[in-house]
């Protein structure tokens, strides 16, 4: 029954916002057991398909969100070793050419909104490093880019809630924000490839000094005991 349901959702057939018919419709139409209905439709919310709301709504349809596929990916880089090297490279390899594009076919809103990011700076609990380059990559417009960087996004927020970032380190990063925001409002690709490359080499540079370039991202250890900010307990 979850397999009918998920090719429904899939291809279409039931969009976001959709409501799915009651238990007792779905028993009734498929010819299953109350048992097996419930079962799917815990399926389904596992999965970020449905969701469930209070009152005469019931399970509604709803796309997964990145923090669906960042659960997975979290579980993926633990089980994997992926180190923060590892995670830097992958960033070098598509982060630069993403600002370029949007150098050149990123609308003023975007552009805007990832300049006013930049000018606010970084905050010591990280706010605003990501956010820019959450903004810069959703720019990109490419669906395939923006879920796979987005995922990213939300694994390193987590694993990096416990390093050390200074304020030195926070100040050197937001003048490089702004240096690539300001290439991107100048609408020059090249310039804003080669700041955002530069920034993620100093990235790297600050991973290495640290002695984490081959430690793992997410190390089986942090998920003992009972820690509250374990994600997704």
């Amino acid at each position: 029954m979850a397999a009918t349901l998920r090719r429904r959702i899939l291809s279409g057939e039931l969009a976001p916002g959709d409501s799915l018919p009651t238990e007792a419709e779905l028993i009734k139409a498929l010819g299953v057991s109350r048992e097996t209905v419930r079962l799917a439709l815990r399926l389904l919310d596992a999965e970020g398909l449905t969701t469930t709301s209070q009152g005469r709504s019931g399970v509604r349809i709803r796309h997964p969100e990145p923090e669906r596929v960042a659960r997975s990916l979290v579980q993926m880089l633990t089980l994997t070793g992926a180190t923060w090297g590892d995670l830097l490279t992958f960033r070098k390899m598509l982060e630069p050419a993403a600002a370029a594009y949007v150098a050149e076919h990123g609308t003023a809103a975007e552009k805007s909104a990832i300049s006013e990011v930049a000018e606010r700076g970084i905050a010591p609990d990280g706010t605003g490093y990501h956010e820019f380059h959450e903004l810069l990559v959703k720019a990109s417009g490419n669906p395939i880019l923006t879920t796979v960087l987005a995922a990213v996004e939300h694994a390193v927020r987590w694993a990096a809630a416990e390093q050390n970032i200074t304020q030195y380190d926070r100040e050197e990063a937001a003048r490089s924000h702004r240096a690539i925001a300001a290439a991107i409002v100048a609408q020059d690709a090249q310039k804003s490839e080669r700041r955002m490359r530069q920034h993620l080499d100093a990235a790297l540079q600050h991973v290495e000094d640290s002695g984490l370039l081959g430690a793992p991202m997410i190390p089986p250890s942090r998920w003992s005991g009972q820690d509250s900010d374990l994600p997704w307990r």
